[in-house]
């Protein structure tokens, strides 16, 4: 019974870091693997975490590129979370999330969708403009009537900008209004 939960937990967490991937982006990758992954940990001068988290390490005939994957967190000086933020094989951020120092949510973000625009995976780490990142944004803020967070603004954001109806919220979760961009 261990080792079928083992084999579904492994399987939907290796589909769930590929989902984001558009199949051009999948074929465009195939052969793009990580020479070396490493455990990153680093410290304040107070010897608290700072961050912790893993490497992968790609050797490219013209640099040795290094980027975050998987789980990696930050953390304030006093030890609590900072941030939690997901990355792909290939540095690219799946998911993140951001805490105020008393440990509620300030700030969410998952992407939707990962595409490329280029055709030679040769160039894959040479430059980041050819990203296509749609993702979905929340940004959350202290109601002091309410005496918690809530969310104050969603909506669509593709390569950095936002795009399409964003809605901002008042602190009971009522619509305020509705931003077309």
């Amino acid at each position: 019974m261990k080792l079928i939960t083992f084999l579904l937990i492994a399987f939907v967490t290796s589909y769930s870091l590929h989902a984001q991937h558009t199949e051009r982006f999948m074929t465009l990758t195939q052969d793009i693997k990580p020479s070396k992954k490493s455990k990153v940990k680093t410290r304040y001068k107070d010897g608290t975490i700072k961050e912790e988290g893993r490497l992968a390490k790609y050797k490219m005939p013209e640099y040795t590129y290094y980027r975050k994957v998987g789980t990696y967190t930050t953390y304030y000086k006093n030890g609590a979370k900072k941030s939690i933020t997901e990355y792909d094989a290939y540095g690219n951020i799946l998911s993140t999330t951001f805490y105020n120092k008393d440990g509620s949510t300030w700030w969410k973000s998952k992407t939707l969708e990962i595409d490329s625009t280029l055709d030679d995976p040769a160039h894959f780490f040479a430059t980041n403009d050819h990203y296509v990142v749609t993702k979905w944004d929340k940004e959350l803020k202290f109601g002091p009537n309410i005496g918690k967070m809530y969310i104050k603004t969603e909506g669509k954001i593709i390569n950095g900008k936002k795009v399409g109806v964003w809605k901002v919220y008042d602190e009971e979760g009522r619509l305020e209004e509705e931003i077309n961009y």
